[in-house]
């Protein structure tokens, strides 16, 4: 099909050559596939507080070099993202940011769980969503209110599913790679058991959204399927490096390949693999989480949980969904746009039907690359995926009409 973007909407999309309107640029797409916008549902841009690890605009720069035209980014920043003053400050052009952003705000005042947040003044300056992530929201009285409050303005709670009060000085999955290592292992049910309690939660309130954020669990992935069946709205996002590495991999006390949650069992990444290509799964999201050499490059037990992933989202689904588990192209563009696009209500994107906003990704799903951290966007290297050959390449990337990132 050819695409006709106008003044920043999607004006027509038809057969070749029957587009009769003239255009002031053109670009050539053959071979390549032209694909709604990428949105990814959970990013950490570290600003305001920590712009030595990433800023905004380095943020989204990398997010464009990856496909991306719209992320949602995290409050747990410094301070943390709980007033309508911080969610405007984010939005606004000084920022520097080359795509959308979406700013989701916290749910309890500076994120500790015990005072909900002014949910309808965050939503009013743009916050899509209210999280405390980074830390769950533990006390059952508190999620049940930030449900239902969350419920009467239809605005989707998501949840950062961990009971610390199992995971405590825990650094990787507990198996046999933990005792190997002689490492703390978190336990499968501390992420299972908060997605349980919320899933039943949410049930009693008609409207209700919760979204179960880097999911990465068996476990946790049956309370989802109950949720689902049962018709309440539950959604979640699993990470490319939930599906594509297992806790073995850690092996050397590679502190690019500590994040939270951490790399489960090959089982729990089978289940994933099952859920993303049976349509559980609602998006793929990165949980970009940039942090600077000396958080990193310490003893796996101090270093921070996080890996970066903006850059690498659709090689590794192209490589490890596609190639390696033939689950249909088509599939993976829904999990980067329709999917998080519907979890978040993001009007007017995540499909290129006419009227749309022009955000469009294009990319060639044969091309081979290696992936180098040294060459990457972000100000941060903490990528468990440095010198990876990947298949599956961005080759442009189309914000509002206008192009914010072309292939060298």
């Amino acid at each position: 099909m050819d695409v006709l973007l106008r003044e920043g909407r999607v004006a027509e999309v038809a057969l070749p050559n029957k587009i009769r309107a003239s255009a002031d640029e053109k670009f050539d797409a053959r071979g390549l596939i032209v694909a709604p916008g990428f949105i990814d549902l959970h990013v950490h841009l570290r600003q305001p507080g920590q712009s030595y690890k990433e800023t905004i605009a380095s943020g989204t720069a990398a997010a464009a070099a990856g496909g991306f035209t719209s992320i949602c980014c995290m409050p747990n920043t410094h301070p943390i993202v709980d007033s309508p003053e911080w969610v405007t400050w984010i939005q606004q052009a000084e920022r520097g940011a080359v795509v959308n952003v979406f700013p989701v705000a916290a749910a309890t005042k500076a994120s500790k769980g015990a005072v909900l947040t002014d949910f309808r003044g965050l939503q009013r300056a743009g916050a899509i969503a209210v999280t405390d992530d980074g830390k769950p929201i533990l006390g059952n009285d508190i999620m049940r209110e930030t449900l239902r409050l969350a419920s009467e303005l239809n605005l989707p709670v998501i949840q950062h599913a961990e009971d610390t009060r199992m995971t405590e000085h825990c650094s990787m999955n507990e198996g046999p790679t933990s005792f190997r290592l002689g490492l703390r292992g978190m336990k499968t049910v501390a992420e299972a058991s908060v997605v349980e309690r919320d899933v039943q939660l949410a049930q009693q309130f008609t409207g209700a959204r919760l979204h179960v954020a880097h999911l990465s669990t068996a476990e946790a992935l049956k309370a989802v399927r109950r949720g689902k069946r049962s018709k309440a709205r539950i959604t979640c996002e699993v990470t490319p490096h939930h599906f594509s590495l297992i806790d073995a991999d850690v092996a050397e006390y590679d502190t690019n390949l500590k994040m939270n949650p951490p790399l489960r069992s090959a089982s729990d990444r089978e289940a994933i693999l099952v859920a993303l290509a049976d349509g559980t799964v609602d998006a793929i999201a990165t949980d970009h989480a940039p942090h600077a050499p000396h958080e990193k490059i310490i003893e796996f037990e101090r270093a921070l949980f996080g890996v970066t992933g903006l850059e690498t989202g659709l090689g590794v689904a192209i490589t490890r969904l596609h190639r390696e588990q033939r689950i249909p192209l088509a599939r993976i563009v829904e999990l980067f746009t329709a999917g998080p696009a519907r979890v978040v209500d993001i009007k007017g994107r995540g499909s290129l039907v006419r009227g749309n906003y022009a955000d469009v990704t294009i990319f060639d799903p044969k091309k081979r690359w290696t992936f180098e951290a040294a060459k990457s966007r972000s100000k941060s290297r903490n990528t468990p995926f440095d010198g990876w050959s990947l298949t599956g390449k961005v080759v442009a990337t189309i914000v509002g009409g206008r192009v914010v990132y072309r292939a060298d």
